[in-house]
């Protein structure tokens, strides 16, 4: 054997033997995970006040925020070191980018091993939550800037029916 076969061979057995290679680059793991998300929201308000040198009600304005909380589903798919995520409209925010039409989000830094499945993607600017699959009981937790998401994911197979 030639010294460019062997260390091809050593190659694909290191590959093969890797822990990042848990899905494999043919393989697709196709994930719906059902759970409960938050977001910031704001909202204006309204209300009368008692002016005590007047002697009479006013109304004042103001902007109250807080986090929202919604059941929702996002929809994960991996194929290899490669993946993207699908969020819901009410987990989008206004200023978003990186997104396509569909609300399918790239996923960076992928990393599947047999116990988890970790990554991240750019919502915008300054929000790039990170994404941790527990691969045991399929727990699911996304962390943002105002922005979190947990729950339970199941593997789903488009080509197959539910029942």
């Amino acid at each position: 054997m030639t010294a460019t076969r062997v260390f091809a061979a050593l190659l694909l057995v290191t590959i093969g033997s890797s822990p990042g290679a848990a899905v494999a680059a043919d393989e697709a793991l196709n994930l719906v995970c059902f759970g409960v998300g938050e977001k910031m929201t704001s909202q204006s308000t309204r209300e009368l006040v008692w002016d005590k040198y007047d002697h009479r009600y006013r109304s004042r304005d103001g902007i109250t925020t807080g986090m929202q909380q919604m059941d929702t589903a996002v929809t994960i798919q991996i194929f290899g070191a490669d993946g993207r995520i699908r969020l819901p409209k009410t987990l989008i925010p206004p200023i978003s980018s990186g997104g396509d039409d569909q609300h399918w989000w790239q996923l960076h830094d992928v990393e599947a091993t047999p116990d988890r499945i970790a990554a991240s993607y750019k919502l915008n600017g300054l929000n790039h939550p990170k994404v941790k699959i527990d691969r045991t009981t399929g727990e699911i937790s996304i962390k943002g800037t105002g922005q979190d998401f947990h729950g339970r994911c199941d593997p789903v197979d488009p080509g197959q029916r539910r029942f």
